[in-house]
């Protein structure tokens, strides 16, 4: 029975070639967009499940207030906390401390250098709060003494190949660490991904405190026992704030929550959003919602080419069960071939989906358990979706539908497709008006005035110091290159400086003790701070508001300059009311700094971000960067000459370069890869739609023939035919448009509450998306219409 209910099927796909073609092709797109979607939000909702206590481990961060104002969240905190609650609450059973070192951003061994992406320094309980696959040493005594380190695989290939690398010496300055073990490299669904750590008690050589709650420098993680209250132990964490931080207040988070729900201060990496994941989720239903839509259309449309041939079935005693099976066989046979499809673009799309999404969940996707069990599930809900309600619509017919043809002029039918159209367009206008919205805060921010230039300006990272033997040669050296690099006459400028904007927060200093001598104003507000030459302020052309730069060849100890922000916190009028006064400095040989510049403020962040409180103070030699503002256009020369005077000075350490603009394009990367696939799937969901009106039309006016020809005998315009042919069209695409329109808005509105600037939704662009929407849509119908118009009647009529 089943192979005659096949047979069948197949028939009836080639004889409507057309139409079977614009299903298959509806259906095969919203499976592979479908399935792409999916697996991208299942890895963003994956982040931290490689750790088998992820549901007990939690990350604890601190709130800071200004007496009762909540200011910011940070998500370092103090080094005593860790071994403080292990010890006084019992449900803690362990605690891990990670502290990034920045400072160690390449290491040394066998007279090579290398780079490390992220380092950290770590207890040894980071191998039992956490679990890595160890491949050489042991997790018990891999960082239990000073001056050890463990690496991941793919360093240690870069560093030894494929030999041992247990034992061997890696130099960080005056520091030699002695690699104890190796571990696989990270996953990639973790907030914490590293290359290189070290023992924690490390840190005592660095001259760091481990008992001191004046410094909050390091990550603290607590694995608590299974089913702890997170209220009660936050509510203990509130007793241990009031007693060690006054106003400042610890908090737990699960880990689970970092990467979608934390948009916290000094991150350990840019994290997702999830509303913008939802979103995602959204699309894929729309999409996939689209292209079963056309289906049903199409098929509803055309049943009544299939009323005779099930009216006929039933006089011959057929059933209603065999006949939804018979429709039912033809849906599963366009899913199956629609299935195919969708894998092979899959398969062909791979390259362009990993580089589109940045995230290399896509390397196994054939391998996935998930992957296929999911493809599966969609085959089956698709069959369903798609072919559930056609089938049973066709084998309702009446056996005496064989002598008459009214089963199409119901009003019901005409308007349940009428209103699938309608969902079609809604969805397609939703994920347009969304990816247009998204595009004009991406070019908002990219455009606005950042207070300060970032054109043609090459950045350098300067080799690290540590110990007085290393800084002192590290000063000579960049005192050297610097005055090589400016006699460059392609070099308008340079400046050395610990920071740059645009540059990660883990640069930055910051310090909540600063405060007017004498009094409390600004304390326990949070400024940001790092030093700067004299050339900074020229060399990024930021404008100074009041009093003067820091002068070349004078001692500037003691002095600061202070942005705009950074003095209305300290509670001053004008910038020039600054000027002279003196703020308590922890790190001045005085113990306070005298206020000689306030500049403009400028975006040391992303747009995404307020405007920050800045405190500079003075760069005596060296530095963390070196910037050099370019007055050239041959880039490509004047790079390949600050390269050979690098090597000079440097000649064991890379030369890698970057351009300041390009650091902040950095900042923006999570938001235009978003912009990018909401671009990318709103024109796939336009295209379904326009397949299915592709073949409504069609179909339309293949049963309007006779009518389109009798209107031409009696005068009929070719205009005239196609605007009664495309009118219905443009209506129901009215109606969608005053649909979709408080949907995105409300939706789009909540996804810039995430920026500190940005645009204001217009009515425009709205209109310039239903435009769009309408246009398109009148295209695709004028193509059939007109094709229809310039027919001759007399092929249309000659039967009668």
């Amino acid at each position: 029975m089943f192979q005659n209910y096949l047979k069948i099927a197949w028939r009836n796909l080639k004889k409507d070639k057309f139409y079977t073609l614009i299903n298959i092709l509806g259906l095969s797109l919203a499976t592979a967009a479908f399935l792409f979607i999916i697996n991208y939000v299942r890895f963003e909702y994956s982040y931290e499940q490689c750790y088998r206590n992820a549901d007990n481990i939690y990350r604890i961060t601190l709130d800071n207030y200004k007496d009762s104002e909540y200011v910011m969240t940070d998500c370092e905190t103090h080094p005593p906390l860790g071994p403080l609650v292990k010890k006084q609450f019992p449900e803690v059973v362990d605690y891990v401390r990670v502290e990034h070192m920045e400072e160690i951003p390449s290491i040394k061994t066998n007279g090579r250098v290398y780079k490390v992406d992220n380092a950290y320094a770590v207890d040894n309980s980071m191998f039992t709060v956490f679990n890595y696959d160890f491949i050489e040493g042991n997790a018990n005594r891999a960082l239990t003494a000073p001056m050890q380190a463990v690496i991941t695989q793919s360093l240690a290939r870069r560093m030894f190949g494929h030999g041992s690398a247990v034992g061997k010496l890696l130099q960080d300055g005056d520091w030699t660490y002695t690699i104890t073990s190796v571990i696989k490299d990270v996953p990639s669904n973790t907030h914490l991904k590293f290359d290189l750590l070290i023992s924690f008690n490390s840190l005592l050589s660095r001259g760091i405190q481990l008992e001191s709650w004046n410094n909050n420098n390091n990550y603290t993680y607590v694995q608590l026992q299974p089913h702890a209250d997170l209220a009660a132990f936050n509510h203990k964490l509130l007793q241990v704030s009031k007693e060690k931080l006054k106003m400042d207040k610890l908090r737990a988070e699960p880990i689970k929550d970092i990467h979608l729900l934390s948009h916290k201060s000094f991150e350990p990496e840019e994290n997702g959003d999830l509303k913008t994941v939802q979103f995602m989720l959204v699309i894929a239903v729309l999409v996939l919602l689209v292209g079963s839509v056309n289906y049903v259309n199409l098929t509803t449309a055309r049943a009544v080419d299939r009323t005779k041939e099930t009216g006929m079935r039933k006089a011959l005693g057929s059933s209603r069960m065999s006949l939804v099976k018979q429709f039912m066989t033809e849906t599963v046979l366009i899913n199956l071939i629609a299935m195919a499809l969708a894998l092979l673009l899959i398969e062909v799309l791979l390259p362009a989906y990993v580089q589109l999404t940045g995230r290399p969940i896509t390397a196994n996707f054939f391998h996935s358990t998930f992957f296929w069990l999911t493809a599966a599930a969609l085959f089956v809900f698709s069959c369903i979706l798609s072919g559930l309600y056609p089938a049973l619509v066709l084998s309702a017919v009446k056996p005496v539908s064989v002598t008459r043809r009214s089963f199409t002029t119901s009003s019901g039918s005409i308007l349940f497709r009428r209103v699938l159209v309608v969902a079609q367009f809604s969805a397609a206008l939703i994920v347009l008006s969304a990816s247009l919205i998204v595009f004009r805060q991406l070019s908002y921010m990219r455009h606005q005035d950042l207070g300060l230039s970032t054109d043609q300006i090459l950045v350098l990272r300067a080799p690290a110091g540590q110990g007085k033997v290393i800084d002192s040669i590290r000063r000579q050296q960049s005192a050297a290159f610097l005055s090589s690099v400016s006699q460059l006459p392609q070099v308008e400028k340079v400046a050395a400086t610990d920071a740059l904007p645009g540059s990660s927060l883990h640069d930055l200093s910051t310090t909540s003790g600063v405060s007017l001598l004498g009094s409390n104003i600004g304390l326990n507000y949070t400024f940001y701070a790092y030093a700067i030459d004299e050339n900074f302020l020229p060399l990024m052309k930021l404008k100074l508001l009041a009093g003067e730069n820091f002068r070349p060849g004078v001692s500037n100890a003691d002095k600061m300059i202070l942005s705009r922000e950074a003095c209305r916190l300290f509670g001053f009028n004008t910038p020039e009311e600054a000027i002279g006064k003196k703020l308590t400095l922890s790190w001045t040989s005085l113990g306070y700094s005298t206020i000689v510049g306030v500049v403009e403020d400028y975006h040391q962040q992303s747009l995404k971000t307020a405007m920050l409180p800045m405190i500079h103070w003075y760069r005596t030699n060296g530095g963390v960067f070196f910037s050099a503002k370019l007055n050239t256009t041959n880039i490509d020369q004047t790079v390949a000459k600050m390269q050979l005077l690098w090597q000079q000075q440097y000649p064991d350490y890379p030369f890698e370069y970057h351009f300041l603009d390009e650091m902040f394009d950095e900042q923006y990367k999570a938001d235009q890869r978003f912009g990018k696939i909401v671009e990318i799937f709103s024109a796939f969901t336009l295209f379904i739609t326009c397949l299915g009106i592709l073949g409504l039309t069609a179909y339309n006016i293949t049963k309007r023939s006779k009518e389109i020809g009798i209107r031409k005998v009696l005068g009929a315009s070719v205009a005239s035919i196609v605007n009664l042919l495309s009118q219905d069209f443009v209506k129901l695409a009215a109606i969608a448009i005053f649909i979709a329109t408080p949907l995105t808005w409300y939706i789009m509105s909540r996804w810039l509450q995430d920026y500190a600037y940005r645009i204001q939704i217009q009515w425009w662009m709205f209109a310039i998306t239903g435009l769009v929407t309408v246009a398109i849509a009148l295209i695709t119908v004028s193509l059939q219409s007109i094709r229809a118009a310039l027919a001759n009647p007399v092929k249309a009529l000659k039967s009668e």
